[in-house]
């Protein structure tokens, strides 16, 4: 455990990760103790739902799970719903902060992606370059940390946290959806299969609107969150 980023972590009000997933692989998440697996963990038939995005990593880590802190990444999220055709519901998984100060977590102030995983970094210093005053984006956009932006978001809203191997299940705090309608169908689902008390449902229809979360956090506002009662 990093004691430097644990005190980072509070300092800065981070209170959760998050991870976005196809709203289908709720029901494995649920019933599987196992929790959240790093891709090269699943086994041949648990793969088969999740899609190739998932599971082409090119940031060279398939033994961690792409997370981010505090919010979604809103760009890649976008472009991750627009190609899933045929399951279009998604969630975003929100989870214990803890990970983010064990010593195998890796850090990327922008997509890990980029340069194929080699702006990694574990510890403070990996951490730290999480919220610079200013940094070059995707496509060399220079960015600018403004004064008013949420302390708990990174200056690059595409920056990633990589967990090693595993999230457990009991560490996963609430599951966003778009709409309570759509928090309805999943615990109905998840009903039918027993598991209806797996987890608790926020409604957040800002996370799911790119453009809407990044003026939040540029404004320094935490997006309105309500939850399924």
């Amino acid at each position: 455990m990093n004691v430097e980023i644990q005190r980072a972590v509070k300092e800065r009000g981070i209170t959760r990760l998050c991870h976005f997933t196809p709203s289908r692989n709720l029901a494995h998440i649920a019933c599987d103790a196992v929790g959240v697996l790093a891709t090269k963990h699943l086994k041949a038939n648990e793969r088969l739902v999740y899609n190739p995005t998932d599971l082409a990593r090119l940031d060279g880590h398939d033994g961690h799970i792409c997370c981010s802190i505090e919010y979604p990444n809103p760009w890649y999220f976008a472009l991750a719903r627009a190609k899933e055709v045929l399951f279009p519901d998604w969630v975003v998984l929100l989870i214990r902060p803890d990970y983010i100060w064990r010593d195998d977590t890796l850090f990327c102030p922008r997509n890990a992606a980029a340069g194929h995983g080699r702006e990694l970094k574990a510890g403070i210093e990996g951490f730290a370059r999480l919220f610079p005053t200013s940094l070059t984006g995707a496509y060399g956009k220079r960015l600018e940390r403004g004064s008013r932006r949420l302390p708990s978001a990174p200056t690059d809203n595409q920056a990633e946290v990589l967990i090693a191997d595993q999230i457990q299940q009991r560490d996963l705090l609430a599951v966003a959806v778009r709409d309570e309608a759509q928090a309805r169908n999943e615990l109905s689902r998840l009903r039918i299969l027993n598991h209806e008390t797996a987890f608790r449902f926020v409604i957040a229809p800002d996370l799911f609107e790119k453009y809407r979360l990044s003026d939040f956090m540029r404004d320094g506002i935490r997006p309105p969150e309500q939850e399924l009662t």
